[in-house]
């Protein structure tokens, strides 16, 4: 690796010196260790976390309703949990903006990874304590516990997310 970069930025001074322009090498097609490419780890956390969000979006719109459906709240509930508790993995260095694939993630995941992953425990544990209550049919408890689920979650976006042009 260290043998790629140095010949990436001695070829790039060639270029400067030469009056030639460089830009950032896109790093998509790297491997990383648990065997998917840079690309295919930020699609696929990116694919995840937008299940985890249509299922946020499902629990939150039945609760409104005057007769929630349990049958949706609870498959969608087990979605968040269990996206939930893989969160903290889903961002391995090398996946952040610097790889060249269009990314949300802030620098902030790797610059501050501790308090990244103390965010994903908090979430993992508002999502089981979600999962939790929905076992049960009071609607009450479930629309209190996935606000509480949704505030780990901003929480998170609100840290760790660049927002959206």
């Amino acid at each position: 690796m260290i043998t790629r970069t140095l010949a990436a930025l001695m070829f790039g001074l060639s270029l400067a010196a030469c009056g030639g322009e460089t830009k950032a090498a896109n790093h998509g097609d790297d491997p990383l260790p648990n065997g998917m490419t840079v690309k295919q780890q930020i699609e696929a956390r990116q694919k995840s976390l937008k299940e985890m969000g249509a299922a946020f979006k499902t629990v939150n719109d039945e609760v409104k309703l005057d007769a929630p459906a349990i049958d949706k709240i609870r498959p969608a509930v087990q979605t968040i949990k269990t996206h939930a508790a893989d969160i903290g993995t889903w961002f391995p260095a090398g996946t952040g903006p610097e790889s060249g694939v269009e990314t949300e993630a802030r620098t902030k995941i790797w610059e501050d990874n501790a308090t990244f992953q103390a965010a994903a425990v908090k979430l993992g544990q508002e999502a089981g304590k979600l999962s939790d209550v929905a076992t049960g049919d009071d609607i009450a408890a479930i629309k209190a516990q996935a606000g509480a689920t949704g505030g780990a979650c901003k929480n998170c976006h609100d840290t760790f997310r660049n927002k959206k042009n």
